[in-house]
């Protein structure tokens, strides 16, 4: 192997550097704790979650693009989906409750898309006011948390599970197999990084690129609809609060994990590291009894960190690609 390709290879896979040295730290700081089997897996089971959240901001930067969103889009939908399974329609089963979540999900997400898409409008401005219609809607829906009534295989998906099965690391895997299967295997995973690498000549090849926006703001839309049945399963409920704060941590997931801001860059390799990175560190503050005023100092740390290693990495990958040229 060239020193060329072993530097690319780094570059690519720094996000599992960066995550082997902060789950180090933790365990040298808390041994007993940190070090364990059964914290690796509750670091998994409790990003799940955040971990959805993660791969629906990817695949918007994927495109070029991004959304503000999706964590008060995620609490919306909670908040709206616990509304209908325990006061509007308590009778329907709690598949059909998911479907609906979901199906609700793509449509929030295809609002989105089409404004940015077909209108083309610009996605900061988009997503913003979507941020807030969602953060309103979320309110005038309940602004009293709703922790009774859900179906109990509702709330196992995202929970402890049925007999302590954690079903939502189940659930995380497979979302992460069916979108890596999407985007390295189905023509529509490569017109997403041909409209994210240049949109012009995307377009001069037949890719509809408008469609493409729309598309993916819809997918965007289905991953944080599971996202928001993995939040509710967690906590056990749903709040006004729920996924509050977790739109910047998503985005340096997505971003420490290799997914370019200019777009048409970055594996899903990469979004899963930095889906373990963004837990890792959650977890270690937790143990450490760090207040949670003091963590949004440290979430704002990791996303200044996240957007200059980015921009440290394209520098770095450029220059390596025009030496070898």
């Amino acid at each position: 192997m060239s020193l060329e390709k072993i530097e690319l290879f780094f570059l690519d896979n720094l996000v599992w550097v960066i995550f082997a040295i902060f789950f180090l730290v933790f365990g040298f700081l808390k041994p007993n704790a940190f070090l364990s089997v059964s914290n690796f897996r509750f670091i998994i089971y409790s990003s799940a979650a955040l971990g959805f959240l993660v791969l629906a901001e990817g695949v918007c930067l994927i495109t070029g693009n991004f959304d503000l969103s999706i964590g008060q889009m995620a609490g919306f939908l909670a908040m709206f989906n616990a509304m209908i399974i325990t006061e509007w329609a308590p009778w329907i089963p709690w598949y059909l409750a998911v479907i609906i979540i979901v199906v609700l999900g793509a449509l929030l997400g295809a609002v989105n898309g089409f404004f940015i898409g077909k209108v083309g409008l610009n996605p900061f401005l988009v997503t913003l006011s979507t941020y807030m219609i969602f953060k309103g809607a979320t309110l005038t829906t309940s602004s009293s948390p709703i922790s009774g009534g859900f179906p109990e295989l509702y709330l196992a998906i995202g929970g402890e599970g049925i007999g302590g099965i954690p079903y939502a690391i189940f659930v995380l895997l497979g979302g992460l197999l069916i979108l890596g299967f999407i985007l390295r295997y189905t023509r529509f995973g490569s017109h997403l990084y041909a409209v994210g690498s240049n949109p012009d000549s995307a377009s001069m090849t037949g890719i509809r690129v408008d469609n493409m926006l729309l598309y993916t703001y819809m997918l965007s839309g289905i991953l944080v609809s599971i996202s928001a049945i993995l939040f509710s399963g967690f906590v056990g409920s749903a709040t006004p609060g729920l996924a509050n704060n977790t739109l910047f941590t998503a985005f340096a997931g997505a971003v420490i994990g290799g997914i370019s801001l200019s777009g048409g860059r970055g594996r899903l390799s990469g979004a899963v590291g930095g889906i373990l990175l963004v837990g890792t560190i959650d977890a270690g503050l937790t143990m450490m009894y760090v207040p949670p005023q003091q963590t949004t100092i440290y979430t704002g740390i990791l996303v200044l960190a996240a957007i200059i290693i980015n921009r440290l990495k394209e520098t770095a990958k450029d220059k390596i690609l025009m030496a070898g040229s």
